[in-house]
């Protein structure tokens, strides 16, 4: 199925609406909102989404994490450790 843009002139050629084009402002919005999506970070233990006034980072084994709470970098760390005791 086609999606037409039709103009105030009827006699003016149609235009197929392409999905590359923002036609609408909920098109313009949801692609705001993934370019956002893209700038999220998450935490290495639980996987949510780390707000940047929440974010806490440390260094394990000389690699950088991003956690969303302290509780988090810690159970990180405890289960860093019970693995390498196997």
């Amino acid at each position: 199925m086609k999606n037409y843009v039709f103009d105030e002139d009827e006699s003016a050629p149609k235009k197929e609406s392409g999905d590359d084009d923002v036609e609408s402002e909920d098109e313009g919005f949801i692609k705001g909102f993934d370019d956002d999506e893209d700038k999220k970070e998450e935490c290495a233990e639980c996987g949510t989404a780390v707000s940047a006034e929440k974010k806490v980072t440390k260094e394990i084994e000389g690699e950088a994490y991003i956690f969303c709470s302290d509780a988090c970098a810690k159970e990180f760390e405890e289960s860093l450790g019970s693995e390498e005791e196997f």
